[in-house]
C-alpha cells in the first residue's frame, strides 16, 4: 500500500515537465482522468496509458511510476477476482479487466500532477485561479501530507513485522486482512496529527489577516497554453466518440469470457 502512495509525492527535478505551469499539468490530469473515466473497453484504456507513459518518461519518474503500479497489483488483483467471481454481466472477465485497467490509467494520469507539482505550487496556482486562500492552503497541506503518510505507513509495516505479523505472506484474502493492523494505527496517528496541525495554527493567528503578498507568482507561458489546449482536444474528441460517433469495433475488442 505505502508504495502505491509513492505516486502522489512530488520529487523535485528539473524537466521540462516539471517546468510547466501547474495550471496547464491541472488541465492535462483532469482531461486524461476524465478521458479514462468515459470508456469501459480495454483497449482505449492501454492507449491512453501508452500515450501518458512518454510524458512520466520526460518527467524523469516512470521508475516511481512502477513501483506504485507494482503496489497497486494487490487491488487490481482483487478487483479483477473478486469482479469476476460475482459479477452477473456478460464476459465477466473482460469487464473485471478493463475496470483494473482503468483504475491503472486513472492512477497514471493523476501521477503526471502529484510527481511534478509541488504542494507550494498547487497552492499558489489556486490562489491565482481566484480560489480562497483557505482552501487552497487546505489542499497543499493534504498534498504534503502524502509523503508523512507514506513514511509512516512504513513505520507501522516495520513494527507490525517486528511483533511477528506476517504482512507478505498468505493469499490474497490473508493480504487483505493484514491491512487491517497498519490501517487502524495509521488513521489514529493522521487524526492526532491533523489536531497538532489545527493547534499550530491557531497558535499562529491563521486567518487573522485577510491582505497577504506572495514571494513568487507563477507566469502561464506558451508552452503551458499547448499543453492545455491540446489536452482539451483530446477530451473534446474523447466526448465526441463516446456519445456520438462511438468507437470502431477493433477498439471495443474484449475477451470472449
Amino acid at each position: 500500500m505505502a508504495s502505491m502512495l509513492d505516486i502522489f509525492q512530488y520529487t523535485k527535478k528539473d524537466t521540462p515537465v516539471h517546468r510547466l505551469d501547474p495550471r496547464s499539468k491541472m488541465v492535462l490530469s483532469i482531461s486524461f482522468s476524465a478521458i479514462s473515466l468515459m470508456f469501459l473497453n480495454i483497449l482505449p484504456l492501454l492507449i491512453l496509458i501508452v500515450v501518458l507513459l512518454p510524458i512520466i518518461a520526460t518527467a524523469r519518474s516512470l521508475r516511481r511510476w512502477g513501483r506504485s503500479m507494482r503496489g497497486l497489483m494487490v487491488l487490481v488483483l482483487f478487483i479483477v477476482v473478486f469482479n469476476t467471481l460475482l459479477s452477473a454481466v456478460e464476459n465477466p472477465f473482460s469487464r473485471s479487466l478493463a475496470l483494473a485497467v482503468r483504475l491503472v490509467a486513472l492512477m497514471t494520469s493523476f501521477s503526471v500532477f502529484f510527481l511534478t507539482v509541488h504542494p507550494d505550487e498547487l497552492s499558489q496556482a489556486l490562489i491565482q485561479m481566484h480560489i480562497k486562500f483557505e482552501f487552497a492552503f487546505a489542499m497543499s497541506m493534504a498534498m504534503r501530507y502524502v509523503p508523512t503518510l507514506t513514511q509512516e505507513a512504513y513505520a507501522i509495516m516495520d513494527a507490525q513485522r517486528a511483533r511477528g505479523v506476517e504482512l507478505d505472506k498468505g493469499n490474497i484474502i490473508t493480504r487483505i486482512k493484514n491491512i487491517i493492523p497498519i490501517i487502524v494505527p495509521l488513521i489514529i496517528v493522521s487524526i492526532r496529527r491533523a489536531l497538532s496541525i489545527a493547534e499550530s495554527m491557531e497558535s499562529r493567528a491563521f486567518g487573522a489577516s485577510e491582505n497577504r503578498t506572495y514571494l513568487e507568482h507563477l507566469a502561464f507561458d506558451a508552452q503551458d497554453w499547448v499543453v492545455s489546449v491540446v489536452s482539451l482536444f483530446l477530451l473534446v474528441i474523447a466526448l465526441y466518440f463516446r456519445f456520438l460517433a462511438g468507437l470502431p469495433d477493433w477498439l471495443l475488442w474484449g475477451f470472449p469470457f
